[in-house]
């Protein structure tokens, strides 16, 4: 700015000539200093104090948080008895397949292929962020939970661009210092952490964040959002009712007549259990396939009524809405998000699901249902709709 002042010299020596006290213009110039060096101290106050809001504003959100360290995660090598009995009691949904009996060498085979994808690099780049969205079914606080909804997000800040990639809980993995088995059991036994590091080594991308919910949880934040819209058809708002009848019986103790959803479907605003009731249906459609087309619908939705609030009312909400997750994700990360949260709602969104149709087989492993992508042209095609062509 002095620079500036120093260069524009005429205006100056035309108002010395108007003086008789050659000191007249010196005392001018320090005016313009003092004035300069008052705006400068209004303006660094102004910051710091700014600053000291948005820190204790963060701060105070944060503390809401359930934040778990890696280190500090509950593990398990087997699992309850409870638990077991649970998972063996679950009926399958119409159109699942048991899959293709394999012998030994054949599944010794499969195991050789993604033994080999070890070697292939693990893509990452500092433009995406990637963070893995875990919903949890579990009964009672006696365990992790299986991680029936996985959806990896990853928020690419030179492009303007979220995706969402639904992977799906019955995918045959490997899973570290564990085996061979579903995906969703990874978190069972190690909650967020082993399952990062099991998508991390399978899908070859980097993965080390999650946020975590279970379908209880994701129910209260559902209703302190205020509701989210939904088409629902006759067939989907059917299979609801049935979930909304078991889970305010069961699990909530309350009355479900109060939350049934009208059976002809329509453009329903819903409540918490609702959508719940929603996001866990896999009775109507392709199976658990349209399922995980629900979740990210339920998602897309959701961010559609964050996106018109104001930000003091998002912040008064996230108070509470923070209050319901686990994260491994630290303060210092949570900074650099904090900024940029306005602008990433006006994102593009896409959308994807691992398997890719015609791209992988159903294998029948201890009379369950495997999916077995064909993993090298699964990990290209995620690499590249994640990070684009040029990667």
């Amino acid at each position: 700015m002095s620079g500036n002042r120093r260069n524009q010299s005429n205006p100056y020596m035309n108002d010395r000539n108007r003086y008789n006290n050659n000191d007249k213009p010196k005392k001018s110039g320090m005016n313009m200093k003092k004035v300069f060096v008052i705006s400068l101290c209004t303006v660094l106050v102004i910051v710091g104090v700014s600053g000291g809001v948005i820190y204790k504003l963060g701060h105070d959100l944060y503390s809401n948080m359930n934040y778990v360290a890696d280190e500090e995660v509950n593990t398990v090598e087997t699992l309850p008895e409870n638990v077991i009995e649970q998972m063996e009691a679950e009926t399958a949904a119409p159109g699942e397949l048991t899959g293709t009996k394999v012998s030994e060498e054949e599944l010794n085979s499969i195991h050789d292929r993604m033994s080999s994808l070890a070697n292939k690099k693990t893509v990452s780049d500092e433009d995406v962020y990637n963070v893995l969205l875990v919903g949890a079914d579990r009964q009672d606080q006696t365990w992790n939970g299986n991680s029936d909804s996985m959806i990896l997000v990853s928020v690419d800040k030179e492009n303007d661009r979220v995706t969402m990639v639904s992977l799906m809980r019955d995918t045959y993995v490997d899973i570290p210092e564990i085996g061979y088995w579903k995906l969703n059991h990874a978190y069972a036994m190690g909650a967020g952490p082993l399952l990062c590091e099991t998508v991390t080594n399978n899908y070859k991308i980097e993965v080390d964040r999650y946020i975590a919910v279970d379908y209880w949880n994701l129910v209260d934040i559902i209703d302190t959002i205020g509701g989210v819209t939904l088409d629902i058809t006759a067939a989907e708002a059917e299979v609801m009712n049935g979930y909304i009848d078991d889970m305010c019986k069961r699990q909530l103790k309350i009355d479900p007549s109060e939350h049934f959803v009208p059976y002809e479907g329509g453009s329903i605003y819903c409540d918490g259990v609702q959508a719940v009731a929603y996001a866990r249906n896999r009775m109507v459609g392709n199976s658990d396939y349209q399922r995980t087309e629900r979740q990210r619908y339920l998602l897309q939705q959701l961010l559609a009524e964050v996106k018109q609030m104001s930000v003091a009312q998002m912040t008064e909400k996230m108070k509470s809405i923070l209050g319901y997750v686990t994260t491994n994700i630290p303060e210092t990360e949570i900074w650099g998000m904090l900024s940029e949260f306005p602008d990433m709602l006006q994102y593009k969104i896409e959308t994807e699901r691992i398997p890719y149709d015609d791209m992988y087989d159903i294998i029948s492993v201890n009379n369950e249902g495997m999916l077995v992508p064909d993993w090298e042209p699964t990990i290209e095609r995620l690499h590249e709709f994640i990070y684009g062509e040029d990667n």
